[in-house]
């Protein structure tokens, strides 16, 4: 055997001996190494997370903007005249409720936001761990491949010479050159080891970005939540400023109604009298159809309220407590307190006036207002009406003023609306 040949031999073994010399038992090959499928699962699991997190902010962003608009609409509800106040007191409860919600499920929100943070803790604890383990596999790596180098005193040049032929130096060489079955696994974790790294950092990197995004829209959501709860709470004040108006004008009305009901006579002759005047309105109807025939089949314009300014209703359209049907709405000022004015809500064309029910034992001053062949206003317990029969007026033009004639308890408006000789909801009609 030829020097060359015998110091190549010599190498081989001392690979072997150098694979087993060096300390291995520092970071044996484990069952549980590096898997890069499991960091992408992780990743792709962290962006469902994510995406999920994303899509709950953007339906928490919808029902916010949606009672921020709710809101408003029923601030100008309450603002608007002829509020009906008990519809916006209903409409006030269910926005609280749905603010009341909407805070829980902020609260929920921020939990979730708690959870994602430890998890995303718990991912850059995995990768401060894989760093070091990376650190210490490269390092054990490099201290075999030192070794191994420091071990081989023979040049390639002296294996290429000393072979009898290309084969032989390149067996040679390869034997020189090889790695053993330890390191081999060992480079392979290393690179594993590398792109887990990698898929854990771009994880890292994303949730913490999308983290802080949606961190600020919490706190964005908590302010809005704060600013709509104070729109609420002025909505319910200006509701029972309105409500308070109300009662005190309904006082004195519920008073003397509520005399009149303890005394049987008086209130069997209320009875009566209502009948009566039903029986008089379908004669007024009647009698009233052959000057509506004249105008045209339908109408076309508008409608506006028959008081302006400072009012409120103090009885809505249907059945009452007191076993009668009202066949209107109540409307009184607020101020001036009585005798305010009273303007036509609709153009039209004055059908009666005066007392139109007398004959029917009803002393209310009112004015009737044509506005097609189907479609009349009524307004009647005025103090005195400014309009003749026949008169053509306009919507808004003044035709009397408030009063309480007649059967009235208080000084109001009984505004009604016929239609095909019917009485019907005022607020179908009005703004």
């Amino acid at each position: 055997m030829s020097t060359v040949r015998h110091r190549a031999a010599i190498l081989a073994a001392s690979l072997v001996l150098v694979s087993i010399a060096l300390p291995r038992a520092s970071l044996p090959v484990r069952a549980d190494d590096p898997d890069v499928n499991g960091a992408i699962a992780q990743q792709q699991q962290m962006e469902q997370q994510l995406a999920a997190q994303r899509a709950k902010l953007a339906s928490l962003v919808r029902s916010q903007a949606d009672l921020g608009a709710s809101l408003e609409q029923l601030t100008s509800t309450i603002d608007a005249v002829g509020v009906a106040i008990q519809d916006a007191e209903q409409r006030l409860a269910a926005l609280a409720a749905a603010l009341d919600r909407s805070r829980s499920e902020l609260a929920d929100y921020r939990d979730q936001i708690v959870n994602l943070s430890v998890d995303l803790g718990r991912i850059a604890a995995q990768i401060d761990t894989t760093k070091i383990d990376l650190a210490q596999r490269e390092a054990l790596l490099e201290d075999h491949l030192r070794t191994t180098y420091e071990q081989s005193q023979v040049s390639v040049l002296e294996v290429l010479l000393s072979s009898q032929s290309l084969g032989e130096a390149a067996s040679q060489l390869t034997d020189l050159m090889s790695l053993s079955d330890d390191d081999r696994l060992l480079a392979d974790g290393i690179r594993t080891t590398r792109r887990q790294l990698e898929v854990r950092q771009a994880t890292l990197q994303d949730g913490r970005q999308t983290l802080s995004d949606l961190e600020q829209s919490t706190v964005a959501r908590a302010q809005e939540l704060d600013a709509q709860q104070k729109a609420l709470d002025a909505a319910r004040a200006a509701l029972a400023v309105k409500k308070a108006q109300l009662v005190e004008l309904q006082k004195e009305q519920q008073s003397q109604l509520t005399a009149a009901i303890h005394d049987a006579d008086a209130y069997r002759q209320r009875i009566a009298e209502q009948e009566a005047a039903l029986a008089g309105q379908d004669a007024l109807v009647a009698r009233l159809k052959d000057e509506a025939n004249k105008l045209d089949i339908a109408y076309r314009g508008r409608f506006g309220w028959p008081l302006h300014g400072d009012f409120v209703v103090t009885q809505e359209f249907g059945r009452t407590q007191y076993e009668y049907f009202h066949s209107g709405i109540d409307i009184a000022y607020l101020t001036p307190i009585c005798g305010g004015p009273i303007y036509a809500a609709a153009d039209g064309v004055v059908l009666a006036d005066g007392r139109p029910n007398l004959d029917y034992g009803d002393t209310a001053i009112g004015v009737i207002l044509g506005h097609s062949q189907r479609l009349q206003t009524w307004y009647w317990h005025l103090s005195r009406e400014v309009v003749d029969v026949g008169q053509v007026v306009k919507v808004g033009d003044l035709i009397g003023y408030e009063g309480a004639t007649g059967w009235a308890t208080g000084c109001h408006l009984h505004f009604q609306v016929m239609f095909d000789g019917q009485p019907v909801n005022p607020r179908n009609y009005l703004p």
